[in-house]
């Protein structure tokens, strides 16, 4: 059986008591899973939107095109709703993720114009989202505990 060794410590994130090792170059997916196992650690309600979203030919032009309505995800769609149970208003913080070098889409960036989602690229930004949403909905012990949580990770290098 073939073992992974894991990567050195410097490039682990620490979340709660358990580390995750990640590489320094990642991609969307793994930031993605990680930005997904870290909220749902902090008691966050977490959904992912369209992981697969591949083009589909049109019966009618044969054109190659993402799938909306039925088929998949309307173009823009961010890709994580975060939400809380203990928040006061039904709300849910949009998040598209996108690596350091990761082009935004038109759609993206008008979703984003329109404050309907917010554009992040790393965990810090999106657990920053999820701070201010806190402050708003949530409850003061909750907004102290996202701020030493950062604080504790601060040393640890977040996803490139």
């Amino acid at each position: 059986m073939h073992r992974r060794r894991p990567l050195p410590i410097e490039n682990a994130m620490e979340v709660g008591s358990c580390c995750y090792y990640t590489s320094m170059k990642s991609t969307e997916a793994q930031l993605q899973t990680l930005i997904v196992n870290t909220l749902g650690f902090l008691g966050y309600t977490v959904i992912e939107t369209g992981k697969a979203r591949r083009k589909v030919q049109c019966p009618r032009c044969r054109n190659m095109h993402y799938p909306t309505g039925w088929q998949g995800n309307t173009l823009g769609c961010p890709d994580l709703y975060i939400h809380a149970a203990h928040w006061h208003m039904p709300v849910a913080v949009g998040v598209e993720l996108k690596t350091k070098t990761g082009a935004v889409r038109k759609e993206q960036k008008c979703m984003a114009d329109q404050q309907m989602t917010v554009i992040c690229r790393d965990v810090e930004s999106v657990i920053q989202q999820v701070k201010t949403f806190e402050s708003m909905y949530g409850s003061p012990m909750q907004v102290e505990r996202l701020e030493r949580y950062l604080e504790r990770n601060e040393k640890h290098a977040f996803i490139d």
